[in-house]
């Protein structure tokens, strides 16, 4: 069952990355207050866990790759995105 307060799978979030001294354009979907997927151009570099995202030019957040697969990564927020501001962002990618 989905979670009331995630956006839909089907959405994409335009956003930056910086992850390992590199800055990348990626494709967030399945964002909800704790996480998201990310979808790179291609795939995810090992060692360096820590990121930085910039979701739709507004929003900053810190998190850590939790997983990763080829060109897609599941990431972990520190601390949490309001439900609030994830609505906004699914209507806006609509």
């Amino acid at each position: 069952m989905a979670r009331r307060d995630a956006a839909p799978a089907k959405l994409k979030i335009g956003a930056l990355c910086d992850c390992a001294c590199q800055l990348f354009p990626v494709a967030i979907s399945q964002i909800s207050p704790e996480g998201c997927c990310a979808e790179a151009d291609a795939s995810w570099a090992g060692g360096d866990d820590f990121i930085h995202l910039t979701i739709a030019d507004r929003i900053e957040v810190n998190g850590c790759i939790a997983a990763r697969n080829g060109r897609k990564a599941t990431i972990r927020f520190f601390g949490q995105i309001h439900p609030h501001v994830i609505e906004q962002l699914a209507r806006k990618a609509a």
